[in-house]
């Protein structure tokens, strides 16, 4: 049972970020994040618990270490950037890749020795614990010393994270109202899950290193005695990302005004200031919300078959996660739904008009941006509650 956990981590970080990095590309870092916890787990599951699968380690133990150095960073820029609603990197970020880049230099002659040799490696510190920590594969330092700089970094991203959650609610006491003061508090209240769920797993990772440094006379062969507890780090390493996909909305972060925004709205109410629409928050993506619609209705881009929630964005220079949190939770109607919702409308017009039946319904349905009759069909009887000639019958009736 427990072996199907890290490998159910790792499909859930992988969902997350398909199905998500469209929407807020800060979800990457969070992806990263779960697939090396998942990552990692199957390593320790695999070394203190189960020891029928040589070969499976010998393709994970020592390729990943370096990236293991990075479970500390992901997390970290995860939190910040959904706090302070950005995507990406900055341009000092690159401090954060330093130990994972020596970490990775001290491992390439490892990764150029044969499979064989490493499954020989492998196989033997299964049949003597001890050499998981005395063994050296890279060529600064022990697997030890390694193991330890990577876990008292990853408490310390930990207590940075702590200090972000704690700076953040020391300037903004006041939350705004309605469903963008509802955002941010669910948010705020998952960051804080998320960063107790850091801290508890760097403790027992950082915890594990001063049980095996401060071991009787050196001895490790009792290695799976020092960490049981490693099926609480496997069961984390499960749950966190299953909470995602039970309560997406935390992937929509925390919503925050750009200047490009405030501009739009302040081009359209001229006479309210930056820093006024700046305390109204939720009034304000109201107006974004509403910019949108008035954008879609008098452009008319849903003519175009290819039109996509990415013409928004660039048309109207406002971040996608921004424009997707309008639809979603402003007006409460997926864009999928308002896109098809404009285009009905759109061939209800042209049948209104088209006294002379200049259109067939596979030109009526080309025309209003259609691609394929059953999406067409579908799309008018779910809106109509009918099909496109019992509602033109029914107007002729009339």
């Amino acid at each position: 049972m427990f072996l199907t956990l890290p490998f159910l981590s790792l499909l859930f970080s992988i969902i997350i970020a398909y199905f998500n990095i469209k929407k807020n590309k800060g979800v990457i870092f969070l992806s990263v994040f779960y697939f090396l916890i998942g990552l990692i787990s199957l390593n320790y599951y695999l070394f203190t618990y189960d020891s029928q699968l040589p070969w499976l380690l010998a393709i994970l133990y020592g390729h990943f270490s370096a990236l293991f150095f990075l479970i500390g960073p992901a997390s970290y820029i995860y939190v910040r950037n959904t706090l302070s609603d950005q995507e990406g990197l900055r341009r000092k970020d690159f401090w954060h890749f330093i130990p994972s880049l020596y970490m990775l230099v001290g491992l390439i002659p490892y990764f150029l020795k044969p499979y064989p040799e490493k499954l020989a490696l492998v196989t033997k510190i299964l049949n003597q614990p001890g050499e998981l920590y005395t063994n050296q594969i890279h060529i600064f330092a022990s697997n030890l010393v390694n193991d330890f700089i990577r876990n008292f970094l990853y408490v310390y991203y930990a207590w940075m994270m702590i200090m972000l959650l704690i700076k953040s609610s020391e300037t903004n006491e006041t939350e705004s109202i309605g469903s963008s003061g509802m955002q941010r508090r669910v948010t705020i209240q998952w960051l804080t899950i998320f960063v107790a769920f850091n801290t508890f797993i760097a403790s027992i990772l950082l915890s594990s290193n001063f049980i095996v440094l401060f071991s009787p006379e050196n001895d490790f062969s009792n290695l799976n005695e020092y960490l049981p507890y490693y099926r609480i780090l496997i069961m984390l390493a499960f749950v966190m990302p299953l909470l995602i996909l039970l309560f997406p909305r935390v992937l929509y972060g925390i919503p925050q005004l750009t200047v490009e925004e405030l501009e739009l709205i302040q081009t359209k109410k001229k006479k309210i200031s930056v820093e006024k629409s700046e305390l109204e928050v939720d009034d304000s993506f109201y107006e974004i919300a509403q910019i949108i619609l008035n954008y879609i209705e008098t452009e008319k881009p849903y003519l175009n078959p290819r039109f996509s929630i990415r013409d928004i964005v660039v048309t109207l220079n406002i971040p996608q996660h921004h424009v997707s949190y309008c639809f979603n939770k402003i007006l409460n109607t997926p864009f999928p739904t308002i896109k098809n919702k404009y285009r009905i409308e759109y061939v209800k017009e042209l049948i209104l008009k088209d006294k002379g039946k200049r259109y067939s319904l596979e030109g009526l349905m080309k025309e209003a941006g259609f691609t394929s009759k059953n999406s067409f069909f579908q799309a008018f009887k779910e809106i109509e509650g009918c099909t496109p000639k019992v509602w033109s019958e029914q107007q002729k009736a009339i």
